[in-house]
């Protein structure tokens, strides 16, 4: 799944990616600061998490957009110490509202384990418009609750896409798979062929020539089938 964590600068996006990844990302950066992307690849059982970090300076707009595309979720860094950031994380979160309109999205409010920050309730009376979005206290420097957070990004995407996943579990290794599940969705062939796409290059399903018969990954078809289990340990 492709994940995008954004954020204003210093929030702390690029070692949250380097927790997630247990270090096997990239950063361009200058200076310590994130200037093109930070990009890993983590393997939460057996579910490949593709994410892109973007730069947290106003300039990048550009970059941050094209980052985004395709987006399945999204990470919203906030930083629970410096209340001057308040002001940028709103244009920020502007922005990817703008950007992936209706991915679903999750707040991580980073430096928790400094005696500075603010409890989340405090966060939220300070940045209103995250309001109905779920915001996990967490810490990059520690690790804690960074595992859950991505757990429940998880869970959230992979519930928008459940009608699809299930259909995909279920037509695995058909040789008429796409027609059933085009006629299960009641979606045209364009569609369908879409969404196999989209999930191959994700690593989730295998399409052979022709696109009619596709075969789901052993080891994720349990979680499309039932993604509840993303959320257990």
């Amino acid at each position: 799944m492709k994940v995008v964590v954004t954020g204003p600068y210093s929030a702390g996006k690029s070692k949250i990616i380097h927790h997630i990844t247990n270090g096997a990302c990239i950063n361009v950066e200058r200076n310590g600061t994130t200037i093109a992307m930070d990009h890993g690849l983590a393997d939460l059982d057996g579910l490949k998490v593709f994410l892109f970090g973007t730069p947290g300076l106003l300039r990048f707009r550009t970059m941050r957009k094209i980052l985004s595309e395709g987006a399945d979720g999204i990470i919203f860094v906030v930083d629970s110490v410096d209340p001057e950031s308040d002001a940028r994380a709103k244009l920020f979160f502007r922005e990817i509202a703008f950007f992936l309109p209706g991915v679903p999205c999750i707040v991580a409010a980073n430096k928790q384990d400094l005696e500075a920050s603010r409890p989340v309730d405090l966060l939220r009376k300070s940045m209103p418009f995250l309001a109905g979005l779920p915001v996990i206290p967490c810490s990059a420097e520690t690790g804690m609750n960074i595992d859950s957070m991505v757990r429940t990004l998880l869970y959230l995407t992979m519930m928008q896409w459940s009608s699809v996943f299930s259909k995909l579990a279920e037509y695995s290794g058909n040789s008429d798979g796409l027609s059933k599940m085009m006629d299960d969705l009641n979606i045209p062939r364009e569609q369908a062929v879409g969404y196999l796409r989209r999930f191959e290059l994700r690593k989730l399903v295998e399409v052979d020539v022709g696109d009619e018969r596709f075969v789901v990954r052993e080891a994720v078809k349990p979680l499309l089938e039932d993604p509840v289990l993303v959320m257990r340990k």
